[in-house]
């Protein structure tokens, strides 16, 4: 099978940038495009006021700029460690990784997603991460882990 659209997950971690580094090389030997995407879960929501607390009004739009500077971080260093053009850089908000990265792989025709064994949250090297065992399971396209 030949790839010709090529996504790469990265959360901006180190294993990530593995990814995106395995992920450029691939699309470079294929003449394939290659997308970034980084996902935002879901800001917290729970009833502060029920708890004491008071939550300034523009505390959602400051963690949407948070997530935003960290997906152009993220998007930069992808552009690097690729060693090619990135097609397209996505950042998909309020969702899991898992879902996130299936959703933009299926918007932009995707033949083949790359991602990391595990992100940020991998608590434990020796086992395959939830969201990457979470994409593995519901991607109905080939996904590339890379350790």
């Amino acid at each position: 099978m030949t790839y010709k659209t090529i996504l790469v997950a990265s959360d901006g971690s180190e294993l990530a940038k593995r990814a995106v580094v395995q992920a450029g090389a691939i699309a470079k030997a294929l003449g394939a495009s290659l997308s970034v995407v980084t996902v935002s879960s879901p800001p917290p929501t729970f009833a502060a006021a029920e708890i004491g607390w008071s939550v300034p009004p523009n505390v959602f739009d400051q963690i949407h700029a948070a997530n935003d500077a960290a997906a152009s971080k993220i998007f930069a260093q992808a552009k690097v460690a690729s060693g090619i053009a990135i097609s397209k850089s996505v950042h998909f908000q309020n969702a899991s990784p898992a879902d996130g990265i299936i959703e933009t792989a299926k918007q932009l025709g995707a033949d083949l997603i790359v991602m990391g064994s595990h992100g940020h949250s991998g608590l434990n090297r020796l086992l395959l991460g939830s969201q990457a065992t979470k994409v593995l399971a519901h991607s109905t396209v080939p996904v590339l882990i890379v350790k």
